[in-house]
């Protein structure tokens, strides 16, 4: 019986040396390669732990922006090369023996995304034992209403859209606030930087600059802005549009694609928060954190209490750069705020009318904890700006994503007045100047939405003028 049970212990150690502990692969990634010969994935790893590399960052103590935005990259890039160095040379083989696949690393969680990859390479990261997991692609859709209206209602009758009028902008500007100095970054669609009202407040445009550093494309690396649905351009008129569209018209916008279409790649989205953390070249290559914007404008989102995206607000904030979020669309009823609007470290935007009235889409809170979410609200319904049409036109649109871009127009105001402001206290500034909605008289989680903060507007509808 000894001899026996020695020979099955025997079989079983010889067992695992020749099949160890494969990868988990999410089945979305081989219905992918049903489809079609190359897919995406993101490679999580074993040995990744990235706690490790956040303990060394904050021991340091630093204070400097400049330093936190180097050293933060440096130390977290430094332990995912190291991780990832084995499957990184494997992969890098594979593309100079004739394979398709191109890397995107993830150094803030110590990720690598690999897109266009084909299944015999998908099989040799199953069993390599520096893998953890194959995760799929996944796309959030863009939430958003459109009307049709022509130019010429606005552009010939006002100098300033309403929501420009109606968060007190003009009043800023009289006052020497426009938003000099500070850089916007946008997460969303791309742009047309060549449109009339963009043109002048892409900094890619500005003396001596080029896109690198103030583009990216995670999906295909394309080297010029670019955008064939029109979100993203008409969100950055919102915030850096010259011409009464948009909020902080002296402002400097730059952008990441993590929307290609009208949906949003969970992929790109990460490789858009790593790039506004340190910005890259438009190939993802030498990396300059100098370059990273005061704020980020993220008119997208999804199911709330997700916290996925939170590594990279952390990140963001450890730099001093505010995250700012639309709230989603799902409609009045409680509990309806969208991720990562809902998180602590966002700061979620709802949306109101031009008589300062909840927009009906507009979702509402409590978030997580229960939390006042959205933070605040500013003008979401049928709001004019940019189209990615011609260098010219316009087009209206609604939404919080509408929204989403006023609030980041404000702190740019908010941040030129003050620039060694916090993060926290550009964002206090806004809350404690926000000013009163009409309320609809409903309540959710107790809170009346006519008492303040509510989770219907949060802290008010912004006043741009009172918050600097």
């Amino acid at each position: 019986m000894k001899y026996q049970i020695a020979l099955v212990v025997l079989g079983l150690a010889c067992f695992a040396v020749a099949n160890p502990i494969t990868a988990r692969v999410e089945e979305q990634i081989y219905n992918n390669l049903e489809n079609s010969e190359l897919t995406n994935v993101l490679i999580t790893f074993r040995r990744a732990n990235t706690k490790s590399a956040w303990d060394r960052f904050y021991a340091l103590k630093l204070t400097s922006r400049e330093a936190i935005l180097d050293v933060q990259h440096a130390i977290l890039k430094e332990h995912a090369d190291i991780v990832q160095a084995d499957v990184a040379a494997m992969l890098e083989r594979g593309i100079q023996e004739g394979k398709r696949h191109y890397l995107d690393q993830l150094w803030i969680t110590n990720e690598l995304i690999v897109r266009d990859i084909d299944a015999e390479t998908v099989e040799m990261l199953r069993n390599h034992p520096d893998v953890e997991s194959l995760v799929a692609e996944q796309f959030i859709p863009l939430e958003e209403t459109e009307e049709t209206f022509e130019p010429a209602e606005y552009n010939n009758t006002v100098q300033n859209q309403w929501g420009i009028v109606n968060v007190q902008a003009p009043a800023a500007w009289e006052r020497g606030w426009t938003g000099t100095g500070v850089v916007i970054g946008s997460i969303d669609t791309g742009a047309r930087a060549t449109h009339v009202n963009l043109a002048p407040t892409y900094r890619g445009n500005d003396p001596g600059e080029n896109h690198d550093f103030n583009w990216r494309a995670p999906t295909g690396n394309a080297a010029v802005p670019s955008d064939t649905n029109g979100h993203g351009t008409h969100c950055i008129g919102s915030h850096s549009g010259t011409g009464g569209l948009g909020v902080a018209p002296n402002s400097r916008w730059i952008a990441c694609r993590g929307c290609a279409t009208a949906a949003c790649s969970t992929f790109d989205l990460n490789s858009c928060g790593n790039f506004m953390a340190c910005p890259t070249n438009t190939a993802g290559g030498g990396a300059n954190c100098a370059r990273a914007p005061r704020l980020v404008s993220n008119s997208w989102g999804g199911g709330g209490g997700n916290t996925w995206y939170n590594p990279i607000l952390t990140a963001w904030r450890n730099a001093n750069i505010a995250g700012v979020f639309a709230i989603g669309n799902s409609g009045t009823a409680c509990s309806t705020v969208g991720s990562p609007g809902d998180q602590p470290l966002a700061f979620g935007v709802g949306s109101i009318t031009s008589t300062n009235t909840l927009s009906t889409f507009s979702s509402v809170g409590p978030g997580p904890a229960g939390a006042i979410k959205p933070n605040v609200a500013a003008p979401g319904t049928s709001v004019v700006s940019a189209t990615h049409l011609a260098d010219t036109g316009t087009r209206t649109l609604s939404g919080t994503s509408m929204a989403c871009p006023h609030v980041a127009g404000a702190l740019a105001l908010v941040f030129q007045a003050r620039p060694a402001s916090t993060v926290v206290a550009a964002q206090e500034s806004i809350q404690s100047s926000a000013l009163a909605h009409v309320s609809g008289g409903r309540t959710c989680a107790g809170t009346p939405e006519a008492g303040r903060p509510n989770h219907h507007v949060g802290h008010g509808r912004i006043n741009a003028n009172g918050a600097i």
